[in-house]
């Protein structure tokens, strides 16, 4: 139970240093690749003319849910990193149990988009964004992981 507890925590707050330096995980990719988050995914999708134009209405839908939900992730992540050397056993819930909904929202989106997709364009098209988003959330992850400050005390404890 602590591992999972422990993992959890890992994973939730993995984001809290780019909620501290860098609330916008556009910027962040743009930091990394050099170029922005909508040009990587034109980059990688090799669309067609007919393909794009229905594409990138799909996916503007797309990034607007999906920023709504990282401003929610941002929040989440900065209360934690505001208190994270303090944290109740009740606060601890509280944030983990938000973060828990806000990355089902996130994936019940990716999930959506992937069916508007599949149907609009090809699945094969909509596996290859999926995967491409997939892959981008990942790079971001790590990133923040690299800086995340741990919870007081939790090397203390096996």
């Amino acid at each position: 139970m602590k591992k999972i507890f422990f993992l959890t925590v890992c994973m939730i707050f993995a984001l809290a240093s780019m909620a501290q330096s860098n609330t916008d995980e556009s910027a962040l990719l743009q930091g990394i690749y050099g170029i922005g988050k909508q040009q990587l995914i034109s980059d990688h999708m090799k669309l067609t003319e007919a393909e794009s134009t229905r594409f990138w209405k799909i996916y503007d839908e797309y990034e607007i849910a999906r920023k709504e939900i990282g401003k929610k992730r941002a929040a989440n992540v900065l209360d934690y990193a505001d208190n994270y050397q303090n944290l109740s056993p009740e606060r601890s819930t509280q944030l983990i149990n938000a973060s828990l909904e806000i990355n089902a929202a996130y994936f019940k989106l990716l999930d959506k988009t992937f069916r508007k997709l599949s149907k609009e364009i090809s699945p094969v098209q909509a596996a290859r964004f999926y995967q491409i988003e997939f892959f981008l959330d990942g790079v971001i992850r790590v990133k923040m992981a690299d800086e995340i400050p741990l919870i007081a005390g939790i090397h203390e404890k096996k």
